[in-house]
């Protein structure tokens, strides 16, 4: 695995491996992690478009439902969620002859679809390759691309479009690729805010809206597009943030409850957690979702370096320096009461270090 130094970029050469997998694969099958998010989704789509362009047979096929301000996205419409009463999902997977995993670098971040590709490899000619951006990969996949510097999937995802353009000496970046990538990149940079956005990535968005995505149109669309329902959670949420240990920590707790009376799903959810970190003197942020089965969802941000990717780590969850997250087999009393004295252990433990 090489990880080149923050800044830089992989080269043609070093998506050779991954060229060469994807050039002699027939049937591939995308797929990214649970509660998909625009990183994952931009990518797939992106990286489908290009691929059919080759002559490859592509399915996108998702552990979780697509969340609505993400529908615009073209062949959006195609993405099946994965359901293990659907024997024709099932049988996807079994006759594909590879598999990406997009955006996640856990073979358990792919939800029940890990189990049928694990069967699929054991029996055969099934192919898994990893394309992500996160700490801590796990070594599960044939060929993994796990590349901490980078900004976003979408980042990697267009040096290997670029790559692979070279190599086979036709254009492959049309105005529907531009907009899936434009959208991971913007959404995991935090509309071009968060740290990882280098000069590069600025060029690369500019490279994007020159070769087709709208910028304006995007932005609005995944960002302005709140149904009643989420307007109506977000209400009921703001109330019941707390604060703790001098307002460094900041939690909050969603029941299911509290969802359903507001006829909001889980991925509605996610806009919120920005709210918790909105005050100044926050450096880290919680928030916890009750899932339907009474497991826990926790979501942590934080400020500085502070990395509470290690605290999602300690409950086999992941993700990057100041935005991870983990799934917790508790009901919502004790995974509150573990997770923020944890946190506020982590806390006290970094401020001295």
């Amino acid at each position: 695995m090489i990880i080149p130094e923050y800044g830089r970029r992989l080269e043609e050469n070093d998506w050779a491996p991954c060229i060469d997998m994807l050039l002699a694969g027939e049937y591939i099958v995308l797929t990214t992690h649970v509660n998909s998010d625009g990183d994952g989704l931009g990518s797939e789509v992106a990286l489908a478009e290009v691929l059919r362009a080759l002559g490859k047979k592509v399915s996108i096929v998702n552990p979780t439902e697509v969340p609505t301000n993400y529908s615009f996205l073209r062949d959006i419409t195609d993405i099946t969620v994965f359901d293990e009463q659907a024997e024709e999902v099932i049988e996807e997977i079994s006759l594909a002859d590879m598999v990406v995993l997009l955006d996640a670098n856990l073979s358990e971040r792919m939800g029940g679809i890990w189990n049928h590709v694990q069967f699929a490899r054991e029996l055969g000619k099934l192919q898994i390759l990893c394309i992500d951006h996160h700490l801590d990969p796990e070594d599960f996949a044939d060929l993994m691309v796990c590349e901490t510097y980078a900004s976003s999937t979408g980042e990697l995802i267009y040096d290997l479009i670029e790559a692979m353009e070279a190599r086979v000496g036709k254009k492959l970046m049309t105005p529907g690729v531009a907009q899936g990538l434009y959208v991971a990149v913007m959404t995991d940079t935090g509309s071009f805010r968060f740290p990882k956005t280098t000069p590069y990535v600025y060029n690369l968005a500019g490279d994007l809206v020159a070769k087709g995505a709208d910028p304006n149109d995007i932005y609005d669309k995944v960002y302005n597009s709140l149904k009643p329902h989420s307007l109506r959670l977000l209400g009921a949420a703001l109330s019941e943030i707390r604060f703790i240990d001098d307002s460094k920590v900041s939690w909050l707790f969603i029941s299911q409850e509290m969802l359903n009376d507001t006829g909001s799903k889980l991925f509605d959810t996610d806009l919120i957690i920005k709210y918790l970190l909105s005050v100044p003197s926050v450096r880290i942020a919680v928030l916890m979702v009750e899932m339907q089965d009474g497991r826990t969802k926790v979501s942590f941000r934080s400020r500085g370096d502070i990395y509470v990717n290690q605290i999602a780590k300690r409950y086999g969850g992941g993700g990057h320096k100041n935005a991870a997250g983990c799934l917790l087999r508790y009901a919502p009393e004790k995974a509150t009461q573990i997770i923020l004295a944890d946190v506020r252990d982590f806390l006290k433990s970094s401020e001295i270090v």
